[in-house]
């Protein structure tokens, strides 16, 4: 062994020394710091289990000055208070993970985005809308930050800006937005009509329908300004276009349908288009259309029997009341009979005045009146008409 190797080894030797000392060093000193974070991770949880969160906050801040270890717990544990309905506490906890100088930029996004649903719990929007408009500025966490954006911007009525911002969603996340943007068009639509401006409003439904070509809703704005317009075929062919998109809407329009067909003096039409639909819908609303029809032109007792045998196939207590309401009117002078059916027809209005005639296919909420958009849920088009022997 030369001079020259021997230097090399007690070189490589010494390096190896002094790497293994200091990373020994560096091992006793990362182990204390963590004793001590654990020591105080576990006193905030403590305080949490005995309900003290203002002190938990306060251990879990100064955690978050002393190390990036315990961001994912602090942020977790902000999100748990947001649920809970604890926003103040949420926005103090996600606030002081953000106010950390030396906080990595992944990091920070994160907690940004969780501030910024922390607002909007608390119904701060505009300070909600500035932080999710960050995130999309510098490309971070887009799809959400896009997502709760368009949230804001719905519960703001402002439409135009849903419009953008769901499209933007849709093209960074691939989801299928057409849906929702024909509505936020329908939305615009109703705007102009109150304001008076049908051409404003026809713009915004023809954009509707190039946005979402199934669009029901659309076609039923477009039917009610034709037939408030007297145009009565134009309104019977937009009511026929929402028959064909979506049956589930039918008992919505098809007493506005069957007049729109009267005034036009299309009466045979209007009977064969009420016989199909009876055969492809299996709700009691076209039976009760073409039961009136009857009535006016056949008599009481007509109708009657038609609804009779139509309930044979349609259980609806919709049905029996129109069907007590006739059977009344046939036999008013039957003394018992006819007081014994006042009593009937009473209790099946009432048990019907109760119910609930709309539900939300995607939550369960329950209305009498249609919600275009679910007052609970948010999703769009999913409130119909409730089919049962109780309604449809």
């Amino acid at each position: 062994m030369n001079e020259l190797t021997a230097f090399l080894l007690v070189a490589l030797a010494i390096s190896a020394g002094l790497w293994l000392y200091l990373y020994l060093k560096d091992k006793r000193r990362h182990e204390k710091l963590m004793g001590h974070l654990n020591h105080r991770y576990f006193q905030g949880l403590n305080y949490l289990l005995n309900d003290e969160s203002d002190r938990a906050i306060d251990v879990f801040i100064k955690l978050a000055e002393t190390s990036d270890d315990t961001f994912e717990p602090q942020l977790a544990l902000g999100n748990l208070y947001r649920r809970k309905g604890e926003v103040e506490r949420a926005i103090r906890l996600h606030q002081s993970l953000i106010s950390k100088p030396d906080l990595p930029e992944p990091y920070r996004t994160r907690a940004l985005l969780a501030l910024g649903q922390d607002y909007m719990s608390a119904g701060l929007l505009d300070r909600a809308e500035i932080l999710f408009s960050e995130l999309v500025e510098v490309e971070a966490h887009s799809p959400a930050a896009l997502k709760f954006l368009c949230d804001i911007y719905q519960q703001e009525q402002d439409w135009s800006d849903a419009i953008r911002t769901a499209r933007r969603y849709e093209a960074v996340s691939g989801r299928d937005m057409k849906a929702e943007v024909g509505h936020f068009y329908c939305e615009l639509a109703d705007q102009a009509l109150l304001e008076g401006d049908r051409d404003k409003a026809e713009k915004q439904l023809r954009q509707a329908l190039r946005a979402d070509p199934g669009s029901v809703r659309a076609e039923l704005i477009r039917a009610r300004m034709q037939q408030e317009n007297g145009q009565w075929s134009e309104a019977i062919a937009a009511y026929q276009a929402a028959a064909r998109r979506d049956l589930d809407y039918l008992p919505e329009f098809i007493a506005d349908a069957v007049r729109c067909f009267q005034h036009a003096g299309r009466h045979e039409e209007l009977n064969d288009w009420l016989e199909s639909l009876m055969q492809q819908y299996p709700g009691i609303s076209p039976v009760l259309a073409r039961a009136d029809i009857m009535h006016k032109e056949q008599g009481q007792a007509a109708a009657a029997a038609f609804i009779a045998e139509a309930l044979q196939e349609r259980d609806s207590v919709r049905g029996l009341e129109a069907l007590i309401r006739l059977s009344k009117q046939a036999g008013s002078s039957a003394g018992e009979v006819s007081q014994h059916l006042d009593v009937l027809h009473h209790l099946v209005k009432k048990l019907l005045a109760k119910k609930a005639r709309h539900q939300c296919r995607h939550c369960g909420f329950s209305a009498r009146s249609l919600h275009w958009q679910c007052p609970s849920c948010k999703s769009w088009g999913t409130v119909k008409p409730i089919y049962g022997i109780e309604h449809e």
